[in-house]
């Protein structure tokens, strides 16, 4: 008898008025009043749990989008591909009224050093128990750049995926700094943690280091779910190394 296929849903979400069909605010039952409340967001993380969704990720990006005419007039005007809210911000209040949905964040390497970064995924899973997936981007566009003190824009291709491996280095090894029983609570003893199962990091690479160690302890997954939506050979190959998941949209059948 032929194994039946399990299929897996995966939201893709933005934290704003629209997601993949940018007009879609302005659909009859789309509700705007509550787009900035707490309420929202829990009621989608709701309704995805309850029609049996594996995971939701949001897609982000750092700013208002130029591309179109070298402005952002239609962006703004027409509301499609913004991000009004940080995603950050969004997941926990999520994870807090559900248990088993998973839940994803788009977070570039391009811009935010690997101790940060893997502080900001490591707390978010020890608090959701486990369900954090992060869509690593090394970004692809100048305007984001220049919003995060790179006014010439981004560099080379080659050179942030170079960035990226020692990014998911550095956060690898800051993550298993803390073994899986260094955190005592010996209420009586007076013992918190064991200095002796905390280790430092010490990675350097060319562009990326970080002593460490982590100030949080080891997370439920040791690492977050690793998604990656690179589509060239290069983030192929990234994708190759360190996800589990390769979030792609193929022109063409022949593609896919």
């Amino acid at each position: 008898m032929t194994a039946r296929r399990k299929m897996n849903l995966v939201a893709y979400l933005k934290a704003g008025p629209s997601a993949s069909y940018p007009s879609s605010w302005r659909h009859p039952a789309a509700t705007l009043d509550d787009l900035f409340t707490p309420e929202r967001w829990e009621h989608l993380a709701r309704v995805m749990e309850g029609a049996c969704f594996d995971a939701c990720f949001f897609a982000d990006g750092l700013g208002i989008p130029d591309l179109y005419k070298g402005s952002y007039d239609d962006y703004v005007g027409r509301g499609g591909q913004l991000t009004l809210v940080d995603p950050m911000v969004l997941l926990p209040m999520m994870a807090r009224v559900t248990r088993h949905l998973g839940l994803g964040v788009t977070l570039s390497t391009s811009f935010m050093p690997a101790y940060i970064l893997a502080r900001y995924l490591g707390s978010l899973d020890i608090l959701s128990r486990g369900r954090v997936a992060w869509n690593v981007v090394t970004t692809a566009r100048d305007f984001e750049a220049r919003n995060c003190s790179m006014p010439g824009g981004l560099p080379p291709k080659a050179q942030r995926y170079d960035m990226a491996d020692e990014v998911m280095e550095a956060c690898d090894a800051l993550w298993r700094g803390w073994e899986p029983d260094a955190l005592v609570l010996d209420r009586a003893g007076g013992v918190f943690a064991d200095p002796a199962k905390i280790h430092r990091a010490n990675y350097a690479g060319r562009y990326v280091s970080t002593e460490g160690p982590m100030s949080i302890p080891r997370s439920p997954q040791v690492r977050p779910l690793i998604m990656q939506a690179g589509s060239s050979p290069r983030g192929r190959d990234f994708a190759a190394r360190w996800a589990e998941a390769l979030f792609c949209t193929p022109a063409t059948k022949a593609d896919a």
